[in-house]
């Protein structure tokens, strides 16, 4: 495949490298990709790669990267490396423009904490004097904060420029699709609600030649030799080791609709007190989970937060195989593809329901300050609501996944407006509106005062 869109994220890394010496760090979560941009950054310079495998022994490490080193830069076959700072000083006292990624650094806390703060020192002596171009990679953003953000960081303040690498935006996957032969929207919908915008997994669906969402489900996942078999049991044992059985709990819980520590902690084996330091793993570490507030409330502040599983493939594995792994697992793979095909277009609907979120958030910003969901414990909830209250206007919109007719819309809308009367903030003027995939009729409602947003107006 070849490799998509980054523009801005290059510009920045080339307009860096002209300046070296610099000192970049990229973050963002798995399978986004953060290794093909330095790849792709990587072109035509004089350059290495590292990666920080945190199965290797330190001593092993060292090994990795001096046979690196001597590979790519023509290390002289005698020259050894006893240490990393000696790896670093080497690399900094070169007289010539380099570019040098180490991938997946946060994971020297488990291989040898000692070299972050080497790297420091070795930076603020040799680094600042030097022609390299520095990129620190790594995929866990609290970790990454520990090392760089933090006030009293190691390498607190030493970075030019931090780049946070987030998953690709519908319209994106949308184009990517139709470059690998997927033309049919439905199609490019749902393999969007299956895998989000992560770039790995459309990867993998050239590489198989897939063409459907039918497909992507059988060759990537439910096959026995598929690619993506067991990608979350893998991800969690990485990072989470024998623990990682735990996390499977909570995960499936999210998945569930259990969005509060109490709901969560009665589902599991873990008391709701004891939760906290899972669930700060999961968003800040692996980022598969975030913590939503209502619109009304502020952070900090409130009770009434939710917890919820925001990755899409984690989703649907939770959803549709982990609580059928006796199948899975003997390979009755029918009764699976059964539960799909009746439980896809409600599975979908609420991931569907997120996706307008990032969307309209955007597209909407500068009306309306503030956007959100609302809910409370009454059973009040509104999908979308945005709000401005200085001037006192907001808008309230239902979402729903898939073509609506005119009278259903219209039957939605008006139910939309009665139940707006338990919006708690008084004195706004708000306008009502619906948004789907496709919607009969629009124009008539939009006469009639409403807003209507369908896939047209929110992906160009």
């Amino acid at each position: 495949m070849k490799f998509y869109f980054r523009e801005k994220e290059l510009k920045l890394l080339k307009l860096m490298y002209e300046a070296s010496p610099s000192f970049i760090v990229l973050t963002g979560r798995r399978r986004v990709g953060k290794t093909e941009l330095i790849k792709e950054h990587l072109k035509d310079k004089r350059s290495i790669y590292l990666f920080v495998d945190h199965n290797r022994s330190s001593e092993l490490l060292i090994r990795d990267f001096e046979s690196a080193i001597r590979k790519q830069l023509g290390l002289k076959e005698y020259v050894r490396f006893e240490r990393f700072e000696d790896i670093f000083e080497y690399l900094m006292d070169l007289d010539e423009r380099i570019v040098v990624a180490i991938d997946e650094f946060q994971r020297f806390q488990k291989v040898d904490p000692a070299v972050i703060t080497g790297l420091q020192k070795i930076w603020d002596l040799k680094g600042v004097e030097s022609k390299i171009q520095l990129i620190i990679s790594g995929s866990s953003m609290g970790m990454i904060r520990k090392i760089f953000i933090d006030q009293g960081a190691p390498l607190f303040k030493r970075a030019d420029n931090i780049i946070t690498l987030g998953p690709f935006d519908p319209g994106e996957i949308f184009r990517i699709l139709e470059d690998i032969g997927i033309e049919k929207r439905e199609d490019k919908m749902n393999l969007f609600l299956l895998f989000g915008g992560t770039i790995y997994y459309y990867r993998l669906m050239e590489k198989f030649r897939i063409r459907s969402f039918e497909e992507a489900v059988d060759l990537l996942i439910l096959d026995d030799l598929a690619p993506l078999r067991n990608e979350v049991r893998e991800i969690l044992i990485e990072e989470f080791g024998r623990e990682h059985a735990t996390y499977y709990e909570i995960l499936s819980a999210l998945a569930s609709g259990k969005c509060t520590k109490k709901e969560m902690g009665d589902m599991t084996h873990i008391s709701s007190t004891s939760l906290a330091p899972y669930l700060y793993d999961l968003i800040d570490i692996l980022q598969l989970v975030e913590y939503r507030i209502p619109i009304t409330e502020k952070a900090g502040k409130t009770k009434k937060g939710r917890y919820f599983l925001k990755e899409p493939f984690f989703i649907f594995y939770f959803n549709f195989i982990y609580r059928n792994m006796i199948h899975y697992t003997i390979g009755n793979l029918d009764s699976i593809r059964g539960d799909i095909r009746r439980d896809w277009r409600t599975h979908s609907g609420r991931i569907f329901e997120t996706v307008v979120h990032g969307l309209l958030a955007r597209k909407i910003a500068t009306e309306y300050p503030r956007v959100g969901r609302y809910w409370d414990r009454k059973g009040n909830e509104f999908d979308f609501v945005g709000l401005d209250l200085k001037r006192k206007r907001g808008i309230i919109l239902e979402v729903k996944r898939g073509t609506l007719s005119s009278e259903k819309a219209r039957s939605l809308l008006e139910r939309l407006v009665d139940r707006s009367t338990a919006f708690p903030v008084k004195g706004i003027r708000f306008e009502y509106g619906i948004v789907a995939e496709d919607i009969e009729g629009a124009g008539e409602l939009r006469k009639d005062g409403f807003l209507t947003y369908d896939l047209d107006d929110m992906i160009p």
